[in-house]
Parts: C-alpha cells; structure tokens; sequence
C-alpha cells in the first residue's frame, strides 16, 4: 500500500512539472499586432488574446490572468499599471494614422472609425478635430470596436473610407491610402508591451519580452508598416478630443424606438406563419418551422453578420443606420414571438372555427372573430417577450447597426461604450439600472399575460 502511495505522488508530481513546462506563455494584445506578434512568435509557444485596447484594460484590472499585456494607448498601460497588473514596461513600436478606401474623407458617405474609448478611434478623432473636420464628419462616421473591425469595414466594402493604422492598410494588397495624418495632428501612437505579476516569475515571458525588443523583431516590424515609437512628440501633441458625456435618456429612448418597431415589422409574418404552422398540414412544414426558429439558437452576432452580408449582396443601404437596428432585433425576436403565437393559437379548439363557418362566416373571418380573440393573452405575451428579447439586443445590432452615438446606439450598446471610457463606470451602472427596470416590468407583463391565458383555457373546459 505505500508502494502503491508513492507511486501515485511521483505521477502527480511528473504530471505537474509536465504541465507547468507545457503551459504557454500568455499574451493579451491590441488587435492592431495580430499578423505582427503571429510572425515575430512563430515556432514559440505562445497564446494570444487580441481585442481593443480599451477592453483588454477592463478585462486586467478586473482580473484576467496573463503573462504580457501589449496596449496600443500609453493611457491604458497606465491604468493596468495603477492596478498593480503590469510589474515592468516598455516603449516598443509606434504607428501612423493614414485614410484607407476606395474615396477620400471629403467624398466618403460613411467612413470608418475605431469606437469612442478605443486607441484607434481616439486618435482618429483627435485628428479630425485638429484639422477641424471632426464637426463636418461626425454624421457619416461608423464606428467600429477595434482596429481589426474598422479594417474589416473598408476592406469588405462596407464603407468608403476609413481611418486606421497605417500596418493594418499596408497588410491588404490593393487598398488604397488615399492620406495621412501628421504625428502633430494627435497623440504620439505608442505600443508599451509589460510584464505581469505572473509574467515577471515566468522565464519563457521574460525571453519573449526580450525578443520582441531585440533589432530583428524591430526590423520586421518597420517593415510590417510600423515605426519607431515617438515618446519625444507627447510634448507638441494635441490635448486628446473632449468626450461628450454618456447620455443615458437617449439609449433608452432609442432601444424602446427600436424594439416598438421591430415587434410592429415582425408581427404580421409571425402571425401569419404560427397559423400557418398551426392548423396546416404540408411538405416540408418541419423545414419551415426549423428556418423560422434558427435566430433563437444562432449567436446573434452570427444573425447580425448574415444580415449584413445579406443587405450588402442586395445592394440595400441600410446597413449602420437606424434601420439596421430595427432588423436585427426584429430578426432575433422573431422566433420567440411566433412560437408563443403558435401555442395561443393551438390551445384554441379548431372546431369553433369549424362552428362558426357552419354559421356562415369566411374562414378569414372565423378567424379573426373567433380564433384572435380568444388566442389574443397568449398573443401579446408572445409580444411582451418579444418586445424584451429586442429590447436587450446587443450582439446582431452591434455587427449589422454598428455603435453609432446619435442613431444606432441601444441600451446594451451604451452600456459596452460605458464601460470602455475611463471613469464611465457609474454611467454604466446608471444604464444598467435602467435596462433591469425596464426589462422586470415587460416581464412582469408576460407573466401577467400568460396567467390570464391559462385561466381563460381553464374557462373553456
């Protein structure tokens, strides 16, 4: 039995070590670095997490664990730093703001930027109201949540133009950079790569710090359309472009708009198709009925980016405006609302409608004076919840409505742009308040429905 004992420690033990020597080292980095950090680590054993800069923050300071953290925004490093999330840091590389697209700023209709909060949507605003077009433009702007989105934008065609780093415009063959903006014209764009309190006892972290400063990397990197980072410009840079403070009137307002709306377009082919479904037999009724309810299981954001596919093939301009909203929370509210019209309809015996034909009326009309009216709790339960469900929508709105300020930013999209603005954090919680109020009351509704639909059912039998 000790033998027994022993051996099994000494297996721990081996697998442990084992696991430790196996465990890659951890980076958290812009989006901007993902082709750059992917070559200069190849053959390393190395696990990436790429987003905005701003989010990567967030994620740190309330506790993500990893072994470097590289931000495109000093600012950002320096809230990891305050938090005791980064132990050493560095200057590393630096980048230039150019405008990518197939049209310049002055001919663009819609024109990708980085979201507020963002290092490359901060920067491209601070130049645009250095040059004094930020008041000009600000209507045509369609703001993306990430460096890596807003080239995604310009290069699929979604926009005309974009302002992005001049790495990401370098990295697609054939996009066409139509300008540039001076280092003078905003903040100097300066990547800091730091090490973790993790990172700081972990050999492999510190090699890799190492050589990503070493000359070849480096080299590698100006090639890649970086440069050399520029600390000694902070002194001739502009103060960063003021942020309007977060209005949390107009988000809700908007999300009620939109969720009116998109329970108004969606109700017409969810009633006719939860009858149809209801009291039809046909071919090919299990397919229908699959297609209807896919929005309920898909990802949103998998709705949203078929939504703007769609439009886009279609040539319908719709996209990033606030009709781009309206569908998306019609599109995943829509399933919820037929199955709910579907069951009001079905817990109403068919043969009232049989009986009242035999009295002369049309099937139509059967019914609409039979068949609604009894169904009719059940049937605005399904909108209750509808109404909700496109109330809190967050992920399709976001990729096909995008996080416009002043048109297409809902409840869930303000409290995202809350959270990614240094000191926005009682905002947010303002915005959170709001959306749990509103969605309690629309729930308490649907409960209110649904019983009254049951004992209207306990009335019948």
């Amino acid at each position: 039995m000790t033998a027994l004992r022993s051996c099994c420690l000494l297996l721990v033990g081996l697998w442990s070590t084992l696991a430790a020597a196996s465990e890659p080292v951890t980076v958290a980095a812009a989006s901007s670095l993902t082709e750059a950090l992917t070559a200069a680590t190849e053959g390393d054993d190395v696990a990436f997490t790429f987003g905005s800069s701003s989010r990567l923050a967030q994620q740190l300071n309330a506790g993500m664990q990893t072994d470097l953290v590289i931000v495109a925004d000093p600012r950002w490093m320096d809230t990891i730093e305050q938090t005791g999330g980064v132990v050493d840091r560095h200057e590393w590389v630096g980048n230039t703001l150019v405008v990518a697209g197939p049209h310049p700023l002055h001919n663009a209709r819609r024109i990708g930027v980085g979201a507020e909060g963002s290092p490359i949507g901060d920067y491209a605003r601070e130049a645009l109201a250095h040059w004094g077009l930020h008041d000009a433009v600000a209507d045509k702007l369609i703001s993306a949540p990430n460096a890596a989105a807003v080239l995604a934008h310009v290069s699929s065609g979604y926009v005309d133009a974009a302002i992005v780093y001049n790495s990401d415009a370098v990295s697609i063959p054939n996009l066409p950079i139509s300008g540039s903006f001076g280092s003078g014209s905003h903040r100097p764009i300066v990547y800091n790569v730091g090490l973790t309190p993790r990172g700081s006892a972990k050999p492999e972290a510190i090699a890799l710090v190492n050589k990503l400063r070493s000359a070849s990397v480096q080299n590698m990197l100006l090639d890649r359309g970086f440069s050399a980072p520029d600390s000694a410009a902070s002194a001739r840079a502009p103060a960063p472009h003021a942020r309007a403070p977060v209005d949390a009137a107009a988000p809700l307002l908007r999300s009620v708009w939109v969720a009116v709306a998109a329970l108004v377009l969606s109700f017409p082919p969810a009633i006719g198709l939860a009858w149809l479904l209801a009291r039809r037999r046909f071919r090919g009724k299990a397919l229908l009925n699959t297609l209807c309810l896919a929005p309920l299981v898909l990802p949103p954001v998998v709705t949203g980016w078929l939504l703007l596919k769609g439009a886009h093939w279609a040539g319908m301009g719709i996209a990033f405006t606030p009709w781009a909203a309206v569908v998306a929370a019609a599109a995943v509210g829509f399933p919820l609302l037929m199955i709910l019209i579907r069951g009001a309809i079905e817990g109403v015996d068919v043969r009232y409608e049989q009986q009242a034909q035999t009295l002369g009326l049309t099937p139509w009309s059967a019914f609409r004076r039979v068949t609604i009216p009894m169904a009719l709790p059940g049937i605005a339960a399904g909108c209750v919840l509808a109404f909700a469900r496109a109330l809190g929508e967050f992920g399709a709105t976001a990729m096909f409505a995008g996080d416009q300020p002043e048109s297409t930013r809902t409840l869930a999209l303000a409290v995202y742009a809350a959270t990614e603005v240094p000191g926005g954090e009682l905002a947010a919680a303002q915005l959170v308040a709001a959306s749990v109020l509103v969605t309690l009351i629309a729930l308490l509704a649907y409960e209110r429905l649904v019983w009254r639909q049951r004992r209207l059912r306990e009335d019948w039998t």
